[in-house]
């Protein structure tokens, strides 16, 4: 896994009760980390096709500018799933090992 990538999946372990317990602090984070993953993902070349197709839509849609996906991740919980659903996913694939 990218290196990138292993940077984002580490400081997403640190954002906890994101859903139960919102702060500004924590909405920076994801803020943050998603525009990470977004550039992050799209920079991976041959790696991206190991990955669900909706990780590879979202990100590529997202960069283009399309309207639609633009709108849903103005939320921010919506980008919080998004980074919650990447980490779930290398960790069951293994990908990632938490440290």
């Amino acid at each position: 896994m990218y290196k990138c990538l292993i940077e984002i999946c580490k400081e997403f372990e640190l954002v906890e009760d994101f859903l139960t317990k919102p702060s500004p602090k924590k909405d920076e984070i994801i803020e943050s980390l998603f525009l990470d993953f977004m550039e992050c993902f799209s920079s991976i070349k041959e790696e991206k096709l190991q990955y669900p197709k909706e990780f590879i839509d979202d990100v590529r849609l997202f960069n283009e500018g399309n309207f639609i996906v633009v709108k849903k991740f103005q939320d921010v919980q919506m980008r919080y799933l998004i980074l919650s659903d990447f980490y779930d996913y290398a960790r069951l694939t293994k990908k990632y090992k938490k440290t």
